[in-house]
């Protein structure tokens, strides 16, 4: 069907088929516009086996582009590249940043696992900017989001960046989203949302001011409950989205809470999930 968006989820924290592999990470397969493009790449683990399990061929990928520099979404760059060969990677220049978390009172190290010189001697060509690139006709990466709203307060350990001074909140300032323009409206693909859902919604109306019809990707909204959570719904309903299918590091509390504000607009987000826009 022409003008179609296909999103294919080849790496996630969950499964619901025997053939394939679930891991802490994403990885999105994006084709639109006649292009193919990789969003993120998982923890390293479970790419290339997917990929071959859900006959998905990455042979032909246009691009890659990284939502931001945590492992579990750069961790699939070497295997990547030894399968294709060397092709151009979008992302915004803090994703080289030493990135840590901190849980009982140990630091970890949680960025990507390479260097940029060893990413670049094995074929990865890096173009890195902090404004809005388009990777393709109808297709965007937002660049850096500004924090409007309160960003999503998730998960369990607090994010740090290791610099000359000590360690530091990490502000995530390379966290990114894709935008895909489709017949039916804007499609916002969300790596994490570290910058905070409704943040990104609302960059990407300011960025182009057109009306989002579907969200999906991982949301950062692990470990945030009760009030703050129906806050974050309330403001997602303001936006009138279609079509709602979070993963990755939601958490089940906010998935359920999620389907019940949705209802038949959500969808279940799994790894092999394929969604037809």
């Amino acid at each position: 069907m022409p003008g179609t968006v296909k999103i294919t989820t080849i790496c996630e924290n969950t499964v619901n088929r025997h053939s394939l592999l679930g891991e802490h990470g994403l990885a999105l397969l994006l084709e639109a516009h006649g292009k193919k493009i990789l969003f993120d790449t998982g923890a390293g683990l479970t790419l290339l086996h997917n990929a071959q399990a859900l006959k998905v061929s990455l042979h032909d990928l246009d691009a890659v582009a990284l939502s931001h520099g945590h492992y579990d979404h750069t961790g699939g760059l070497p295997g990547l590249v030894k399968l294709c060969g060397g092709l151009p990677l979008y992302a915004h220049p803090a994703i080289f940043d030493e990135k840590y978390s901190l849980k009982n009172n140990e630091y970890r190290y949680i960025g990507i696992p390479w260097s940029r010189q060893e990413l670049e001697q094995q074929g990865v060509r890096f173009i890195l900017n902090r404004s809005a690139v388009e990777l393709a006709p109808g297709i965007i990466l937002s660049g850096e989001i500004a924090r409007r709203s309160e960003a999503n307060a998730g998960g369990d350990s607090p994010l740090l960046l290791k610099t000359a001074e000590g360690m530091i909140a990490d502000p995530l300032m390379d966290d990114q989203a894709v935008i895909i323009e489709s017949p039916t409206g804007l499609i916002v693909v969300l790596g994490c949302a570290h910058a905070g859902i409704i943040n990104t919604l609302q960059h990407v109306q300011s960025l182009t001011g057109k009306k989002i019809y579907a969200l999906l990707g991982g949301t950062h909204l692990l470990g945030v409950k009760g009030p703050q959570l129906q806050q974050v719904i309330e403001q997602l309903r303001a936006f009138e989205l279609q079509l709602i299918a979070p993963c990755h590091c939601t958490g089940f509390q906010a998935r359920l809470a999620l389907y019940r504000a949705f209802g038949d607009r959500y969808l279940e987000h799994r790894t092999g999930s394929v969604f037809l826009v």
